[in-house]
């Protein structure tokens, strides 16, 4: 295709490309070109008069010249700019803006309004995020004691498992059996670095095990990882064949209130507890799992319109205090968004 393009000295090439930019005359279509100590930049149409004028307060040692130029094939940036021009424009108002990349998948929300979309949607993703190779979309919240979310798969490999990774760990998950968030990250990097070697950590609900490997890849510490779901456990058992551990990290599959009774009393100078919407259930549990000595408890919950932050913490307090412990509250903060008008929080307790 035939471009008008300016070409100028490459020493001034920077100078007159800031102007081009800023005047919105270069044409980012159609690449830069460069021979010998010229540089040579396509213009999205013919200079006017003033805008010759502009240019040669920048320079006048330029010249105009015509070029068979061929478009340069740019990624889009993201979905939006992906779907431009192929979704009615309505509809680009309630594309998915952030959705949950675990691994090379892809699991995101869809408005009811775009299934007849779904499948241009979901490879705009790929094309978009070039290490996404699946994308799953969600039919259902997470649900049941495995807290597993019901997926339907909609593009790319037809594949469960993968290998996901965040602050130098690698995590085995299966998206369709096991519970598995990224956007816990930072709470896993947060614990990670409050453990101090040599401790004894009780992880009661570990799932994949991101607070339990990523603490044992930091320090030289046992960890307790416990889940019900066997599959999240078979995942863990992997992980341990895909990162280097400076701590022990021993699974263990059943449910957390039977295993710390029967092995795990008073052995934990740490205890985390991420079931959200029913760890309140098990505090009794966490504080026998705690040395006589005490130690700190990681709660996680959800606070709403009608469970206010302030609400959970006595209710976590005065059911210690029945465990004939005492606890102050040493920390808390808002984690993420859970559901509309609903946040996961988490509180830590010092236990004594």
């Amino acid at each position: 295709m035939k471009k008008v393009c300016i070409q100028v000295p490459l020493h001034l090439g920077e100078r007159v490309r800031i102007h081009l930019v800023k005047e919105d005359l270069l044409d980012d279509m159609f690449p830069i070109g460069k021979h010998d100590d010229l540089l040579c930049f396509p213009l999205k149409h013919p200079l006017s008069g003033a805008a010759q004028k502009a240019l040669k307060l920048v320079t006048d040692n330029y010249t105009l010249v015509m070029k068979d130029l061929t478009p340069v094939d740019r990624k889009p940036q993201n979905l939006a700019a992906a779907l431009r021009g192929k979704l009615p424009d309505h509809l680009l108002d309630v594309i998915p803006h952030s959705f949950d990349i675990i691994g090379d998948i892809a699991v995101v929300e869809l408005d009811s309004s775009l299934e007849k979309y779904e499948k241009l949607i979901s490879e705009s993703i790929m094309t978009v995020n070039s290490r996404i190779k699946t994308v799953y979309a969600k039919e259902g919240g997470v649900e049941g004691v495995y807290r597993v979310r019901p997926l339907r798969h909609i593009a790319g490999k037809p594949q469960t498992m993968t290998i996901h990774r965040e602050y130098g760990l690698r995590l085995a998950v299966d998206v369709t059996k096991t519970y598995f968030s990224p956007r816990l990250s930072t709470e896993h990097d947060r614990i990670a670095n409050l453990v101090q070697p040599n401790e004894v950590v009780v992880d009661m609900f570990t799932g994949v095990g991101p607070f339990a490997l990523l603490i044992a890849k930091r320090q030289r510490v046992k960890v307790y990882a416990i889940d019900v779901n066997e599959a999240a456990i078979q995942c863990l058992q992997k992980s341990f064949e895909l990162n280097q551990l400076h701590g022990e990290v021993v699974a263990l599959a059943g449910d957390a209130r039977k295993v710390i009774g029967q092995f795990l009393q008073g052995e934990a100078d740490r205890v985390i507890m991420n079931l959200p919407h029913s760890a309140i259930e098990f505090i009794d549990s966490a504080i026998q799992a705690l040395k006589p000595t005490g130690g700190v408890v990681h709660f996680y919950s959800i606070t709403s319109d009608t469970q206010p932050l302030d609400t959970i913490i006595k209710t976590v307090v005065r059911r210690i205090v029945q465990c004939n412990r005492s606890a102050e509250v040493i920390f808390s903060r808002t984690v993420r968004p859970a559901a509309p008008h609903e946040f996961q929080v988490v509180i830590d307790l010092q236990v004594s």
